[in-house]
């Protein structure tokens, strides 16, 4: 059986306990399958195939751990912190490998701890809209007042985040109506969760299912 390993990382902070941790990835890839101390939350790698490839842990805890022990697929990996550090200075491509990994984890029961981090994924989330440019249409958001919208197509997602200009804010789907048939549809009752309300109009959308996200489209 593998022994423990021990490797130095670097602890981010967030409000509300929330807590990311960096530490270096082995070619082994091993997968976090749960920690020491606190509730694992989602995970990314960042940097595959380069000598500085990591690992980044998120989760929950009641205070900053001076160390964290790691269950994986592979072995068990305990990794030591410094002091933390805020959350901003997550580098931009940290940020990118989070942004899937979180939103893929929002559920009615992780949204409160995770949207932490939400503010800091902007540009980000902004490059997720981009991923279903191509020949398959994208379904349409259109909204229909301050918390409601059409969505062309027959899925639900559980969460909708919009964009209007640089701002992002996130919509729950609290309930919805589908029609069936040659254009099907869903009529989707919304509550905001997090952001700011915006006086702008909405100039992008991202679809948020259970491990899965969407691009859709805004009509002007």
């Amino acid at each position: 059986m593998p022994s423990e390993q021990r490797v130095a990382g670097q602890l981010f902070a967030e409000s509300g306990g929330l807590f990311v941790a960096r530490y270096p990835l082995s070619t082994a890839l091993p997968i976090p399958l749960a920690l020491s101390e606190g509730n694992l939350l989602t995970w990314a790698f960042c940097g595959l195939g380069r000598a500085e490839a990591v690992a980044l842990i998120v989760f929950a805890a009641d205070a900053a751990p001076e160390s964290l022990t790691v269950t994986t697929h592979f072995h068990d990996l305990t990794v030591t912190f410094p002091p933390p550090r805020p959350g901003a200075d997550l580098d931009p491509a940290e940020r990118a490998a989070l942004c899937p990994a979180v939103l893929g984890a929002l559920t009615p029961t992780t949204f409160a701890p995770l949207s932490g981090l939400l503010a800091l994924l902007g540009p980000a989330l902004s490059t997720l809209t981009e991923m279903g440019e191509g020949p398959v249409a994208l379904p349409e958001l259109a909204l229909t007042g301050a918390a409601t919208a059409t969505l062309t197509g027959s899925r639900v997602p559980n969460f909708v985040m919009l964009r209007s200009g640089a701002l992002w804010r996130c919509l729950r789907v609290v309930r919805a109506h589908l029609s069936f048939g040659a254009a099907p549809r869903a009529v989707l009752d919304l509550d905001p969760v997090w952001g700011e309300p915006s006086e702008g109009r909405a100039d992008a959308a991202l679809l948020v299912e259970a491990g899965e996200i969407f691009a859709a489209r805004v009509p002007a």
